[in-house]
């Protein structure tokens, strides 16, 4: 085994969800989740006001049972222009209903007659014209509104508990399993640094993404083993959680607060500082081809919150079914809520 795939197998461990430890003492029980795509909806919220005018067409759009990347090149091919002319704000799950934005560049073009098939659930929702370009990570948040099945509950008092306290303390801001592909397969798309060049640029990107969010995972699981995820430790540099490009009139469910936060791995990383700077070596010291892949193939360093914070958290009990409604800010995971209260089964992984 080459190096390199040493520390891809190492890596493997933070991208499996399940394994990484937990904020407070663990599920309490057990739920299906995703026994039909209406029970996981989700619908962005932009925070933008749209100028009206533009060369920029913006469409909010529902769909259930297809992903984002799948829509974005129906929607290029209805209006016949390249999938490149396509953006979104984020992925969105394919086993759910979800509600999206979509922009399209069409300078000098009419908004095009968009006709989706039936079976293909995609419906446009709304549509209005901007003039700048719709970009990954311009939104607000995203409401959650999910059913979940079959619970089995050690002690729902106990539940009732562990709902309070992360509506309050939040959850680890982990990557959740799509990040990663079936089996964690999308770790070992690039197994030799020397074919990045033969890597198509959709594969390259699902490998990337994937390499840099596992670091992120293990660094921040080591964080949570310490104890010092959320308040954060001596030379922490601090970001703020609410994303650029949202207006300032916008009345997020969230106001904006900085916050510890962890190195998405690439060129021109900022250094932390004492502890952190410690924490980071420990840590990312441990992967240097992966490192060495990630900045030869020109990925940027960034940084993200190491906390997820939950806002306006309910939920309600309906025999052995369990409904929760919460906002969680773009690239958060819903998923990464649920694993600190239930052991999930995702049904809709199985269709």
């Amino acid at each position: 085994m080459s190096e390199l795939a040493e520390e891809l197998e190492r890596l493997r461990v933070f991208a499996d969800p399940p394994g990484l430890p937990f904020a407070g003492a663990g599920p309490v029980g057990t739920a299906d989740m995703r026994c039909t795509p209406e029970d996981f909806f989700v619908a962005e919220h932009s925070g933008l006001t749209a100028a009206g005018s533009g060369e920029h067409l913006l469409l909010r759009v529902r769909k259930t049972g297809q992903n984002t990347r799948w829509v974005a090149k129906r929607l290029a091919e209805l209006a016949g222009v390249p999938y490149r002319a396509v953006s979104y704000a984020g992925m969105k799950d394919r086993h759910a209903v979800t509600e999206q934005w979509f922009g399209l560049h069409l300078p000098g073009r009419a908004e095009p007659a968009f006709s989706f098939a039936a079976d293909e659930g995609v419906e446009i929702m709304e549509s209005v014209w901007h003039d700048r370009k719709l970009r990954p990570g311009q939104l607000s948040y995203n409401r959650f509104r999910l059913r979940l099945r079959n619970c089995d509950v050690i002690d729902r008092a106990a539940l009732e508990s562990r709902l309070q306290a992360i509506s309050v303390t939040g959850v680890p801001n982990y990557f959740g399993a799509q990040r990663f592909g079936r089996m964690q397969g999308n770790l070992f798309i690039i197994r030799d640094i020397a074919a990045l060049p033969a890597i198509g640029r959709e594969q390259r990107s699902f490998a990337l993404s994937a390499l840099r969010g596992a670091l992120f995972n293990g660094y921040l699981a080591q964080r949570v083993f310490a104890g010092s995820w959320s308040d954060g430790i001596a030379g922490d540099i601090e970001i703020s959680d609410r994303p650029r490009g949202v207006a300032e009139h916008d009345h997020s469910v969230f106001a904006a607060v900085r916050s510890p936060a962890g190195l998405l791995w690439g060129q021109g990383s900022r250094p932390t500082q004492e502890e952190a700077e410690q924490c980071e070596q420990t840590f990312f010291g441990q992967f240097p081809l992966v490192r060495q892949l990630l900045e030869r193939a020109g990925s940027r360093a960034s940084r993200r919150v190491l906390r997820a914070r939950i806002g306006n958290l309910s939920w309600q009990f309906s025999d052995d079914e369990l409904q929760l409604d919460f906002a969680l800010g773009p690239g958060s995971y819903a998923t990464m809520v649920l694993r600190e209260l239930l052991v999930i089964s995702d049904k809709g992984t199985l269709g």
